[in-house]
């Protein structure tokens, strides 16, 4: 016989149970959904409200399975479950989840009134839209009519064709005048014309024209004669129950009684229609004219719940809290948003817009029930959404108190490991740091020293531990590293200083970091310090600064000036620079003067072309001359080496100046007598080319002479026996002894004088014989 606690058995039951739960879950779910869909749109037609009904259709579902669920789940389990015992939850803790509803609630609120306020701001936007919009179409159809009449008023064409047939009798005439009116109304979208004598008798109308005029149009008549200036009679009901508009016009073309034309329009034809019209679907908006007559206020047009309405509906001025009689009141603007009841006596919202050129007020107006009804839909989700959202946090809110012992054991056991792995994080990169770092407990006793520190003061770190710095160092270093470790503490600040102590490796300067040390609720407990061994650093410090002395004090000693210049500016000038250009202090120059102001005009622009090419790396260095402008005003003469570097990562020039005045003045000099000496030989070389050929031509006149006293039997008064043809005669004789005989001083250098400035010489016998000649 088969026992009943076979597990075999137990298995076969237990699958048989959920396979009839699922199958039961699975008639439900697919019954729900038929039946529940159907049926909400069978209720529901609009789409904002079928989309609620489907939504809340959907959490009725959820909430149903979720507690058969439940049952099932503690029917299954809760006779086997172990009983667990819960903590009661503090009273404290109930504060933060009231507090949170609380504020889910007032959020819900605010919510549901901004969206009611915002969507009545749109429906007020859209209202001044409309009344803007349409407040345009009237005026402008307005103006166009009057545009008509003013064309109508100044014809003289038609005035002409009116005389011809009054006056003259001209049949004709009166048919063609008929005929243009007529045209007029078609083309104009007139519904009728009626031509009216200056006394106001009807002479021929149009086709659908009032049989007969109202009072109140023959008044205007009459003032429009007299007045000779267009009238627009307002809407009025004529004897067919037509409501028109006229606009009585005077022909005035010419200076006589003006005749009168009476433009009939008919407002069913377009203002109707264009005030019944409205942009979106609503089922209360609605624009209409009125004005004031007297004591009362008369509506123009149709109103949507009283289409007889049109210049026929009166209503009391006084009326309480009637819209139109409070816009009457109040200014009128598309800002000023009107509540109060419309001729229904239902409350509305609106507003009012003149039409320019007319008494006429333009409302536009919508019920409240229906702005505030747009809403409804959306202040309904913000209220499921913000149940929703209770639900989620009071759900999450057990949950975590259910998990609330987990996640503390959780927390503290992941707080140990990462305390943990701070330590082992921080031993190695104290161990793995080239600086001492050490810790300090408020007696001074070292709590942490690295390996940096030991090799310092050659000793191990478990021989430091638990030591002060009297073990490590000379009284004096260990007085002086306990007073700055107690000031760190008292003021409990970070300081940073140098130190210079005694290691093994001898006396060495730190720079030494120290804080002070707290624990997890922030009481100092001791002292931390970071020491960097900067002393190779001091030293190079040290040599830079002698060095730099050195070099400053043989350029500020220079006679010559140096400088730098960046951006046209100088950065530095040394004495010596100031000094060339007549300058007390440098400042001077480097506070108050740019390049070009030490520079004389003529040579400014070469000297800032040569700056600029050096700057741009064009050429590196360069030498060259200019005239700089002193102190005092008179220009010196310099001369500039200079060449290109980056002084502090920027583009400059390095170079110094020499006065060379001085020079310049000798040099001056040397040309000068140069070219006096270079003048004066010019002239001897002239002089003596003159002389050569003045004594060849004093020979041939000699010869001459010679042979002429021949031919008269007389004795040649010349001897030129060095002109003998003879070779022998000449030879023996110098040219002194030739010159001699002839007659003629030799011409000798020291001879030579220069006596004035026509080049004349002193001591020439051969000019003076050939003076005499």
């Amino acid at each position: 016989m088969q026992s009943n606690n076979d597990p075999s058995n137990s298995a076969q039951v237990s699958r048989k149970s959920v396979l009839a739960v699922v199958l039961v879950y699975a008639i439900f779910a697919a019954s729900w959904i038929l039946v529940s869909d159907q049926l909400v749109h069978h209720v529901f037609k609009d789409p904002d409200q079928l989309t609620l009904a489907s939504m809340l259709k959907g959490w009725f579902y959820v909430l149903v399975t979720s507690l058969l669920l439940y049952g099932l789940m503690r029917r299954w389990f809760g006779r086997n479950s172990e009983p667990q015992t819960v903590p009661q939850v503090p009273r404290s803790h109930w504060l933060p989840l009231s507090l949170l509803i609380v504020a889910i609630l007032a959020l819900m609120a605010a919510s549901a009134a901004l969206t009611i306020e915002q969507h009545a701001q749109e429906e007020f936007g859209r209202l001044q839209a409309v009344a803007g919009f349409k407040s345009r179409q009237i005026s402008d159809w307005l103006t166009e009519r009057r545009g008509d009449a003013d064309f109508i008023q100044t014809s003289e064409f038609i005035v002409d064709l009116y005389h011809r047939w009054q006056i003259g009798g001209d049949l004709q005439s009166a048919e063609r005048l008929q005929s243009r009116l007529e045209q007029f109304r078609k083309s104009w979208g007139v519904t009728a014309i009626s031509l009216l004598r200056p006394d106001g008798e009807c002479l021929w109308r149009s086709a659908k024209a009032p049989a007969t005029l109202l009072p109140e149009l023959l008044k205007l008549t009459e003032l429009s004669t007299k007045s000779r200036q267009i009238q627009l009679v307002n809407p009025y009901r004529d004897d067919s129950g037509r409501v028109l508009l006229d606009l009585v016009v005077p022909l005035t073309a010419q200076p006589v009684a003006a005749p009168l034309i009476i433009l009939h329009i008919d407002l069913s034809e377009w203002l109707f229609p264009v005030l019944e019209s409205w942009p979106v679907a609503s089922g209360s908006g609605e624009t209409l004219l009125f004005r004031r007559a007297g004591d009362e206020i008369l509506y123009l047009n149709p109103l949507r719940f009283r289409p007889d309405a049109a210049a026929s509906l009166r209503l009391p001025l006084n009326t309480p809290n009637l819209l139109a009689g409070k816009a009457l009141q109040s200014p009128v603007s598309l800002d000023n948003i009107l509540e109060a009841k419309d001729y229904r006596n239902v409350s509305v919202i609106g507003l009012v817009q003149a039409i320019s050129g007319t008494d006429w007020l333009l409302l536009t107006k919508l019920d409240k029930v229906e702005i505030y009804s747009k809403a409804r839909s959306k202040v309904v989700w913000i209220v499921c959404v913000g149940s929703l959202t209770i639900f989620i946090v009071c759900a999450g809110f057990y949950l975590l108190r259910q998990s609330q012992r987990l996640a503390l054991a959780t927390a503290v056991q992941k707080a140990q490991a990462e305390r943990l792995r701070a330590l082992d994080l921080l031993a190695a990169i104290s161990d793995l740091s080239v600086d001492a770092i050490y810790a300090k407990d408020l007696d001074g006793r070292y709590i942490l020293f690295n390996t940096a520190a030991a090799n310092f003061v050659g000793k191990p770190v478990e021989e430091v531990i638990g030591q002060d710095d009297g073990a490590l160092f000379p009284p004096h270093q260990a007085e002086h590293l306990k007073e700055f470790s107690r000031r760190v503490m008292a003021e409990n600040i970070t300081l940073t200083e140098e130190e210079t102590l005694d290691t093994q490796f001898g006396s060495r300067t730190f720079l030494t970091t120290k804080g002070p040390l707290c624990d997890a609720n922030g009481k100092t407990i001791g002292v931390f310090g970071i020491s960097r061994d900067i002393t190779e650093r001091k030293q190079a410090e040290l040599k830079l600064r002698e060095s730099e002395a050195r070099f400053r004090g043989l350029v500020e000693q220079s006679l010559a000036g140096i400088y730098i210049i960046q951006d046209a500016r100088f950065v530095y000038v040394n004495p010596g620079f100031a000094r060339i250009f007549g300058y007390q202090r440098t400042e001077d120059i480097i506070d108050g003067k740019t390049v070009a102001d030490l520079v004389c005009p003529q040579d400014r622009q070469m000297v800032l072309e040569n700056l600029r090419r050096r700057i741009d790396g064009e050429i590196e260095d360069l030498n060259y001359r200019f005239e700089g402008l002193h102190h005092n005003g008179h220009c010196i003469h310099v001369e500039v080496h200079g060449r290109s570097f980056d002084y502090k990562n920027r583009p400059a020039v390095i170079g110094f100046i020499l006065d060379v005045s001085a020079r310049k003045a000798a040099e001056d000099q040397l040309n000068l007598q140069a070219a006096e000496l270079k003048a004066r030989n010019d002239e001897l070389e002239r002089f003596n080319r003159a002389m050569v050929g003045r004594e060849l031509d004093m020979v041939n006149l000699k010869q001459q002479v010679n042979e002429l006293s021949a031919q008269l039997g007389r004795q040649p008064p010349y001897t030129l026996a060095f002109l003998s043809t003879q070779p022998e005669s000449a030879v023996g004789h110098d040219f002194a002894e030739v010159h001699t005989e002839s007659g003629l001083d030799p011409l000798k250098p020291d001879g030579i004088s220069v006596s004035n400035a026509d080049g004349l010489m002193g001591g020439d016998t051969s000019v003076a014989e050939e003076d005499r000649l």
